[in-house]
């Protein structure tokens, strides 16, 4: 239903478009390989409709998943820890966000990250 919104759906007409674009979905999850298993699938189905992802998660270098939220996401796969992070650096704005998810919520829980989480769903507009 998310995909289909962006693309379709009166989401689309809220969507934004082009270079530095804020994101309008944001998943959260609670491990890297989640995050990146995720991302795949948002790549290849969001990928074949136009829409564009990026996944930030820590473990990673910062300046890659920067310069991907530089240019413009439709969408964000992240782990809490690091979209906190690139909220604080200024990097990632989740003020126009259209959908969000928390995927295994209780294992974000479970794993610490219930401050994260609130910080993040705070900014939201």
């Amino acid at each position: 239903p998310i995909l289909e919104s962006l693309v379709n759906g009166r989401a689309k007409a809220l969507r934004k478009n082009g270079y530095g674009r804020l994101p309008s979905v944001l998943v959260l999850l609670p491990t890297r390989e989640l995050a990146t298993q995720v991302y795949a699938d948002f790549e290849a189905y969001g990928g074949a409709l136009g829409l564009v992802s990026c996944c930030v998660y820590g473990g990673a270098p910062f300046q890659s998943q920067i310069i991907s939220l530089k240019r413009g996401a439709d969408i964000v796969v992240g782990t809490p820890g690091r979209v906190k992070d690139l909220m604080e650096k200024g990097c990632l704005n989740v003020g126009l966000l259209l959908f969000r998810v928390l995927d295994e919520a209780d294992e974000m829980l479970r794993m610490g990250f219930v401050d994260d989480v609130e910080l993040i769903l705070g900014k939201v507009g």
